[in-house]
């Protein structure tokens, strides 16, 4: 998958234009604030349809300006060709895929496929479960058809049983149904996230190995529910059987947790853990340790979905280099080279972007983007 083109109105500091862009990518050079993150985040727009550094959209307007439009074009292996319009006016987000207006984000999640790994990430291993699982929500839902829906589903479920248990509402008829449906949901939940844990782990430990000069990490999920299901720690597991020791739990634990105004079992409480040997990363890894899990798994992602889907995702790197020492950066470099279009940011040119021939340089300066 690669990006033609980028139409920009009002986006943050951008100056208004239309960007061409090479069939392998770019290296945007220019000091900090001028508008290289602010070029990435746009191209992440038509995937996530929405920042990536967690901003608010209307933060993303123009100062002065009352809206923002982003037009992007792009080709899939097959080279069928779409384009999106992400708008939004102070009031609502507008979506155009193909000239056709959708009402619905799920109709566009995820239509242009791309992976941003940029140096907040690191938090992905130092903040809480929290973190990890929106994570795995956020790529399960761009990547798995269905999984956005079941858990909108899910979170609807869940929060009308936390509703009701702080009521101290008894009747079984009342919060019973929302017990089925969190059994059926979550147990999906669960499926998706354990089966991509196990097809994505085999190639995290390979790509930590090779950029750690050696060190070994590994990842698991880790969920109370899979253990009272039996599991025996594979990457599958019988959904079925899986929403039935759900839904049991939830019936055998509501007294209790309804003293407790919250649901205490379900996919909301799980956890993906970074191990290094026998230890927790996050726990007892160095910085360079962790930068280096952040990277390796967003790069499994990507290339877990090339070789399951026959999807290449756009590569979009943020000023990682400055984070990781030369050898660590070489041997990123050498895993990057051609695979994927890539953009990658930076401050100034590095020796190390000698290997990055085949990258077109670019200069961003006070939000306009023009040949270096």
């Amino acid at each position: 998958m690669r990006v033609d083109r980028l139409k920009l109105d009002n986006f943050r500091n951008l100056v208004n234009a239309t960007l061409e862009f090479a069939g392998r990518g770019h290296l945007l050079i220019g000091d900090n604030g001028h508008g290289k993150t602010n070029l990435l985040e746009a191209i992440y727009y038509l995937t996530l349809l929405r920042s990536f550094r967690g901003s608010q959209d209307s933060e993303c307007i123009r100062f002065g300006e009352e809206y923002f439009s982003i037009r992007g074009y792009w080709a899939d292996e097959q080279e069928s060709r779409e384009n999106l319009v992400v708008g939004y006016d102070g009031r609502r987000k507008k979506l155009v895929l193909d000239g056709v207006e959708k009402r619905k984000v799920s109709e566009v999640f995820g239509a242009f496929k791309s992976v941003v790994i940029c140096p907040d990430d690191i938090g992905i291993v130092q903040e809480g479960p929290s973190v990890r699982r929106r994570y795995l929500d956020i790529v399960l839902s761009l990547y798995v058809p269905g999984y956005l829906d079941c858990l909108k589903r899910y979170r609807r479920a869940l929060a009308s049983r936390n509703v009701l248990l702080k009521r101290h509402a008894t009747a079984a008829n009342a919060i019973r149904p929302w017990e089925v449906e969190m059994a059926i949901y979550g147990a999906r939940l669960v499926t998706g996230r354990l089966e991509f844990t196990g097809q994505v782990e085999p190639v995290y430990g390979r790509l930590f190995e090779t950029l750690g000069g050696g060190e070994q990490s590994s990842l698991r999920y880790q969920s109370d529910l899979l253990k009272a299901a039996g599991h025996d720690g594979g990457d599958t597991v019988d959904q079925e059987k899986l929403a039935q020791v759900f839904e049991q739990r939830l019936e055998e634990r509501r007294s209790v947790e309804m003293e407790r105004g919250t649901t205490l079992s379900g996919p909301q409480t799980d956890e993906l853990v970074f191990d290094l040997g026998e230890r927790n990363l996050r726990s007892f890894g160095s910085q360079g340790q962790q930068r280096t899990a952040v990277i390796c798994l967003k790069m499994a992602e990507a290339e877990l979905f090339q070789h399951s889907r026959g999807i290449k995702p756009v590569l979009l790197l943020d000023d990682i280099f400055s984070e990781l020492d030369p050898h660590r950066s070489q041997r990123l470099l050498a895993e990057l080279l051609g695979r994927h279009q890539s953009f990658i940011t930076a401050p100034r040119m590095e020796a190390v972007f000698d290997r990055l021939g085949h990258l077109v340089p670019l200069k961003v300066e006070q939000g306009e983007v023009r040949p270096l």
